[in-house]
């Protein structure tokens, strides 16, 4: 590699990840406040089997934009991955497959979501001392987090996401498109972006005046869509994010509000969120959550997560002929814990966690003997996701953790 910046030296540069269902961005800058290069914008591919090549390729391209020692990723979460389930820790866990054992890249971090987006806030000045309530809408996913900012801090309050109708995939089918569902996202997006001020004038009439419905509102290459189809093919996601806003607010008045997100920028969000919250909407673009996490990657902004109860594995051990118990704490920060569980041949009877001190009965299935790594992967509310992967290689067990559980 030819030297950066004269005498020899070679830069440092972090990179920032955000793998989407329709597109992935991917963001290098300079190992500190500065800001990043140009990003990259690919469309992801549709097999995961397809995913190392995909990226190995993005970072090819990212690092052509700015060369440099790569000292760190940030790869970003989807708050809908971490919803506490073992559908969300399931894609999670891919991805961290195809990161960590595909590609192998080291010094790896996983940030939420909307914690990324809310570092971008505060990077980009839109965010002073107060309350924040950052709204995110992907491709069939919503999400509302509430965040505290001091300085160049960021707390995590509450996170609502939740799974919805594709708005994008709903626009398509109404109006017949013929393309592929990548090709007409990329299209939609570009008229969206360009046809944006009259939409915004037509879609808040009709949002609450049924009569301009069939006011035309884009013009496409399937034909006119009306204001009425869009706020048919909004509904489900403007249900869910209605229900995320109230989640994540419990009855409080955010100082500011901002939306992000594929669909980030669609005039019925600020509708939307606006009504819930009586704030004014600032739209930050659909790489807010990617800029952000290279900020918190490089130490530019800190984010602390939302409170979790403490997660704790009673081990037992004989040690000089007595039985001693060492109690390894999950940390959902680290990839697995420095501890290997071994399941004999004849099965594993029901072993404890501890939640917050209080021993909890996990039931695990039938699991092949052998030695496993235990890990712990985060969730918005409750402990999170037990992961069993095994040393031997094969698909992780997932076990999510109730929060009922807790006393």
């Amino acid at each position: 590699m030819a030297p950066v910046g004269g005498r020899g030296v070679i830069r440092a540069v972090r990179v920032a990840l955000d793998v989407g269902a329709a597109t992935t961005v991917m963001v290098l800058g300079a190992a500190g406040p500065a800001g990043g290069a140009g990003a990259v914008v690919w469309p992801t591919p549709a097999r995961d089997r397809d995913l190392p090549l995909f990226l190995s390729d993005l970072l090819k391209e990212g690092r052509t934009r700015m060369p440099g020692r790569i000292v760190g990723t940030a790869v970003v979460v989807s708050d809908a991955w971490l919803d506490g389930t073992t559908e969300g820790a399931r894609a999670h866990e891919r991805l961290r497959g195809v990161v960590l054992d595909g590609l192998g890249w080291p010094d790896v971090s996983w940030l939420g979501q909307s914690a990324c987006q809310a570092a971008h806030c505060v990077g980009s000045g839109l965010a002073d001392d107060g309350t924040l309530l950052v709204c995110a809408l992907g491709e069939g996913t919503v999400g509302a987090a509430l965040c505290e900012v001091s300085g160049a801090h960021v707390r995590v309050v509450r996170v609502r996401a939740a799974r919805c109708a594709d708005f994008e995939a709903n626009v398509a089918e109404a109006v017949a498109a013929t393309s592929p569902a990548a090709a007409f996202a990329e299209r939609f997006a570009e008229v969206r972006r360009v046809q944006g001020r009259r939409a915004g004038v037509v879609l808040a009439r009709a949002w609450t005046h049924p009569r301009y419905r069939e006011a035309p509102v884009y013009r496409m290459s399937e034909g006119t869509v009306t204001a009425g189809t869009l706020i048919d093919a909004f509904a489900g996601a403007a249900g869910a994010l209605r229900a995320a806003v109230d989640g994540a607010l419990a009855g409080t008045v955010p100082d500011r509000v901002a939306a992000a997100g594929r669909i980030g920028d669609f005039p019925l969000v600020e509708a939307v969120v606006g009504t819930a919250t009586g704030r004014a909407v600032r739209s930050l673009g659909a790489e807010a959550a990617v800029r952000g996490a290279l900020l918190v990657g490089s130490g530019a902004v800190r984010v602390t997560p939302p409170e979790r109860p403490a997660v704790r594995l009673p081990l037992h051990r004989v040690r000089n002929g007595l039985l001693d118990t060492e109690r390894v704490r999950l940390d959902p920060a680290a990839d697995f814990a420095p501890v290997l569980v071994e399941i004999p041949a004849e099965g594993i009877a029901p072993f404890d966690v501890e939640l917050d001190g209080r021993g909890v009965g996990v039931r695990l299935p039938r699991l092949r003997p052998g030695t496993y790594r235990v890990g712990l992967r985060p969730a918005h509310t409750g402990p999170g996701v037990l992961v069993l992967s095994p040393t031997a290689g094969g698909e992780p067990f997932l076990y999510p953790l109730a929060t009922e559980a807790l006393p």
